[in-house]
């Protein structure tokens, strides 16, 4: 095993919160003509498209916790793929431990919820197109791919070995 290191983390740190964002807009394009209702129309609740796409009250409350369940589910992806790699090129379970803890306390922060990296990164997607459906899928898969490749680029030796041998 090798000791705690701080730059693996801050990859993984890194790596993960792609994972998550990329994962929840992939969910935001599933649900997008009830995202950019909701977000549209949630002060006059009378327009068409509300009427059509949350009937009843229960809709609505049950339509914003069926897409932030998959923050959790982005993060549990992501700490089972950091604890393989971790594992496989034998690095210290603190990593994985400390990346686990730092990441519930940005959660709990409700940094995915606010939209903190969505705006960082807007400009990404809509200097593509000014679909909203389009914007989420570009996003989601750009944002996952660029986690995933972080995460194992964390783990690569090479990355982290300054010295010439």
């Amino acid at each position: 095993m090798k000791k705690l290191n701080i730059r693996v983390i801050l990859f993984q740190l890194i790596g993960i919160i792609f994972l998550i964002h990329g994962m929840l807009q992939l969910r935001f394009y599933t649900v997008a003509e009830k995202f950019i209702c909701a977000t549209n129309h949630f002060q006059d609740q009378k327009s068409e498209c509300w009427n059509r796409l949350f009937p009843t009250t229960e809709d609505i409350s049950s339509f914003w916790p069926s897409i932030y369940i998959w923050i959790f589910l982005g993060l549990s992806a992501g700490v089972i793929l950091i604890s393989f790699l971790n594992w496989k090129y034998k690095f210290s379970s603190l990593n994985t431990i400390l990346v686990s803890i730092v990441m519930y306390i940005i959660i709990r922060l409700k940094f995915f919820r606010k939209g903190v990296f969505s705006r960082l990164f807007d400009f990404f997607a809509s200097s593509i197109t000014d679909d909203f459906a389009l914007r989420f899928i570009i996003g989601g898969i750009t944002f996952t791919a660029f986690g995933i490749i972080v995460l194992w680029l964390s783990v690569n030796p090479k990355l982290f070995n300054f010295r010439k041998t």
